[in-house]
């Protein structure tokens, strides 16, 4: 199959969210989709043009040579968070293409399932405490009741893990009534969802390392499931010795590009756990290859996704192959822009803690057209 056309689409998801879709178009009829948001998904979008001139005419079949092709395509770019997250929505795209002429699930193209459930947790970070109901502050008051009533209907609604932000404005160091109100919050979730619900805390690489340290210490007593980028991700060497000086799990990933990336990370020793996005670090047979890496070193992934359905789909057929998953992120299902539901319908249901893995051909999402032009917007 010739690839006729390669065109990305900014789809204004409202709640201030662009979701950067990439659609791929043959001669023979056979559309595919893939995604490659980023929080700049104007830059990542004009790349995909670049790219997607030149690829016009070429086999889209030939999903690993095109990759390669198109990673060495410019010399002194190669890599970074603007040319994989192009790369990797057209990779999906192209999977997606794959598999619908095939008549087979992407997954099944990759050696097969090993599962036909995924564990995931609900991404709780936004919740309403304070302020925009999505970007809270997160220091008022009454945020440990507020955390705990989201914790309650994340596990009412099937979730058995989530993961929190509670460290409002506070950045680089935190002092003691910082770390009552962190304790406040993670003993009132903890509290309210019992011991068997695993609890997972993102500090966004805020902290230097006196305060990560100072953090990791309060929040042993509440058993976190892992503690995401305890430290900037960027200093291996600041994460490695908070590795050696901390005892809770840690894990990060998210802002990691293509296998170089994640070979220096697994080789710092410095996790016990990467967050591969398949949007963002080449598509989903990088994030295999990064998988097979992190077995050899007895690490887990929890994929992040924190984008749109496509990102999310090609998550999924990432985690039916890989013997060493943990879990995988999903945003608040049910705080999604209502944008996703009218362009995909409701996907990915939660029952008892796990989603299935869509089975149709190729990513086996069905993208409403209409509703994916109505949203489109210039950029």
């Amino acid at each position: 199959m010739r690839i006729s056309a390669v065109e990305p689409i900014l789809f204004d998801a409202g709640l201030g969210r662009i979701w950067c879709l990439v659609r791929v178009d043959t001669v023979e009829g056979v559309r595919g989709y893939g995604e490659a948001t980023t929080t700049e998904p104007y830059s990542v979008a004009t790349l995909i043009r670049r790219l997607g001139a030149w690829l016009v005419g070429e086999d889209a079949g030939r999903v690993q040579d095109l990759w390669q092709r198109m990673h060495g395509r410019y010399h002194n770019v190669r890599g970074g968070n603007v040319l994989l997250p192009a790369i990797s929505g057209i990779e999906h795209a192209l999977w997606d293409i794959k598999g619908k002429a095939a008549g087979l699930p992407v997954y099944e193209m990759l050696g097969g399932a090993v599962r036909d459930r995924v564990p995931v947790y609900c991404n709780h970070m936004f919740f309403s405490v304070g302020g925009d109901p999505f970007f809270p502050q997160g220091d008022a008051a009454d945020a440990p009741a507020r955390y705990r009533d989201r914790a309650l209907e994340a596990v009412s609604r099937g979730f058995g893990a989530l993961k929190l932000a509670p460290f409002g404005s506070i950045r680089d160091s935190i002092d003691a009534s910082g770390i009552r109100h962190l304790e406040a919050v993670v003993g009132a979730v903890r509290d309210a969802v019992g011991p068997d619900v695993e609890i997972a805390i993102d500090t966004h690489g805020r902290f230097q390392m006196p305060a990560a340290i100072r953090v990791a210490q309060a929040l042993e007593q509440f058993r976190p499931w892992f503690v995401e980028e305890l430290a900037p991700p960027e200093n291996l060497e600041v994460m490695r010795r908070l590795r050696e000086r901390v005892r809770v799990p840690l894990a990060s990933g998210e802002r990691a590009y293509g296998k170089w990336a994640f070979h220096t990370l697994l080789s710092s020793g410095a996790v016990e756990i990467v967050q591969v996005d398949v949007a963002h670090c080449g598509g989903i047979l990088e994030a295999r290859l990064i998988a097979g890496m992190a077995e050899c070193h007895s690490v887990q992934l929890a994929p992040h996704a924190w984008y749109g359905p496509v990102a999310m789909a090609a998550s999924l057929q990432l985690d039916a192959t890989i013997p060493n998953l943990l879990v995988q992120e999903v945003p608040v299902p049910y705080l999604m822009p209502a944008a996703q539901n009218e362009l995909v319908g409701d996907p990915f249901p939660v029952t008892d803690r796990h989603v299935s893995i869509p089975s149709g051909p190729g990513l086996g999402l069905t993208i409403d057209e209409d509703v994916l032009m109505y949203y489109r917007i210039d950029g």
